[in-house]
């Protein structure tokens, strides 16, 4: 007996995801981008539990959510520039290492968010 299809991340909207669909995530942008495995930071283990910790999980909320989270790592992935030692990052080096990209995600989005409710309190006058 066969169970329920598992729906892929990018079938999901980002608010959405797992850590399993952000794991995947960044598996997926290691190969496109570096052309190596995803690889954690320390134990994989660990490198979930961070996960959680941002994106939340089914028991607790997280710190900042699936799609800062995601914006993150793309801000990080990037500003990222492979050396021969190391090919690829992840989450746990992102965090440690360029946790500066946190304030300028956090402004992008704030500034995203204030032009999308500025947007939607204009009046269409014409319509009127």
């Amino acid at each position: 007996m066969a169970g329920k299809p598992k729906v892929k991340y990018n079938e999901k909207e980002v608010a959405q995801w797992s850590v399993n669909d952000m794991l995947a995530y960044l598996s997926d942008q290691h190969l496109a981008r570096f052309n190596v495995d995803y690889q954690p930071f320390g134990t994989w283990a660990s490198e979930r539990g961070q996960l959680g910790n941002w994106i939340g999980t089914k028991r607790k909320a997280g710190k900042y959510g699936a799609e800062f989270t995601k914006r993150f790592i793309d801000v990080c992935l990037a500003e990222y520039r492979p050396t021969r030692d190391y090919p690829g990052i992840n989450f746990g080096f992102m965090v440690a290492y360029m946790k500066r990209n946190i304030q300028t995600v956090q402004l992008e989005m704030m500034r995203a968010e204030s032009a999308a409710q500025s947007q939607a309190g204009e009046v269409d006058e014409d319509w009127l």
